[in-house]
């Protein structure tokens, strides 16, 4: 993790200690010039938290409550998180360990 992503995740969460924190194998356009940004999946209180950063910031959060029909798929390596608000990134790319990590936290 990068300084950018400390400072956000530091600032997402208030400086609480994260339950699970996970780099996916997701990846967008964050500003820098020739290449894309990971995406983090963050689980810290009550809240998923989705982020990226390098020269702009892409956040998203989720109530925990909101995300319990939650499932990976095999045939393409992505956990699908069917939450009840709306979320842009609805898949994220993770081996099929940390997408159980995940879901274990999401349906506890």
């Amino acid at each position: 993790m990068n300084l950018l992503e400390e400072t956000l995740l530091d600032e997402l969460t208030d400086g609480a200690e994260p339950k699970l924190l996970l780099r996916t194998r997701t990846r967008i356009d964050a500003g820098r010039w020739w290449r894309s940004t990971p995406v983090w999946i963050c689980i810290s209180g009550n809240e998923l938290i989705l982020f990226a950063v390098a020269r702009r910031r892409y956040v998203e959060r989720v109530q925990l409550a909101d995300c319990r029909d939650c499932h990976y798929t095999a045939a393409t390596g992505e956990l699908v998180i069917d939450s009840t608000s709306s979320l842009r990134m609805k898949r994220v790319n993770l081996s099929p360990r940390d997408a159980l990590k995940v879901i274990d936290f999401l349906t506890n």
